[in-house]
């Protein structure tokens, strides 16, 4: 139901379904990209969108969690406006302001992982509340390279020395642009001086960006379907 619902109606305030926006988003961009961003940076705004896709299926699962058990956020109650997360050094923190997916994740995982058999016996039917492993390594993997939401979105971050690898095109000795007996195809900018002698050359990487944007993926697709499943099984479809 939430589905043609106002975002204002849901369960979870609508997080969820933005997260899904933000999702499909990114897939049409992948889409239309053929796939594949290719030499230019067109897999930034792509990551970037699954990203916050990630972000916003956790926040939904830590406020529908902690609605539908009425837990209660620190001294707050469950039906608060302004809901809270507990972080590793066991502070409470607002669940609006916070980026970090690698807390966001921690969280919403020791909710499922301390309150199994009461989520369960929540539930119209019994789902998996098994949260796999790989989806661990996913989100490390993203959250590592992007810990305050900035690093896909601007040219500069809060990490300039990450900021140098963003660029499929990085700097490389000029004799080591070929690589001996190499049938690779090569993409890249020769820079001469006056004299005709190469001065720089930007070898483009394809390998740029690739283990982060799989990681993207394949964690917002998995907590996608955490985040549908909690819908119908303790939001009733709201």
């Amino acid at each position: 139901m939430y589905m043609l619902a106002p975002l204002s109606e849901h369960y979870d305030d609508g997080f969820g379904a933005v997260g899904d926006a933000f999702r499909n988003a990114a897939q049409t961009l992948r889409k239309t990209n053929g796939g594949d961003g290719g030499a230019s940076l067109d897999d930034l705004p792509e990551i970037y969108l699954l990203r916050h896709a990630v972000e916003l299926f956790l926040k939904s699962g830590i406020i529908i969690m902690h609605r539908r058990m009425k837990l209660r956020y620190d001294s707050e109650p469950h039906s608060s406006a302004t809901p809270l997360m507990r972080t590793s050094s066991e502070k409470w923190s607002p669940l609006l302001n916070t980026h970090d997916i690698l807390g966001l994740y921690g969280y919403w995982k020791a909710l499922i992982d301390g309150n199994r058999d009461r989520l369960i016996k929540l539930m119209s039917h019994t789902a998996d509340l098994d949260v796999p492993t790989e989806l661990d390594g996913w989100i490390r993997t993203l959250g590592t390279a992007d810990p305050n939401s900035d690093y896909f979105r601007y040219p500069v971050s809060k990490n300039p020395a990450a900021d140098k690898a963003k660029s499929p095109f990085k700097e490389v000795a000029p004799q080591s642009l070929f690589a001996a007996e190499s049938t690779e195809y090569v993409k890249a900018l020769v820079l001469e001086n006056a004299k005709g002698e190469v001065v720089k050359t930007f070898k483009y990487d394809k390998a740029t960006s690739k283990a982060v944007a799989e990681a993207a993926r394949r964690a917002s697709e998995m907590l996608s379907n955490f985040h549908f499943m909690m819908r119908v099984e303790l939001a009733g479809g709201w």
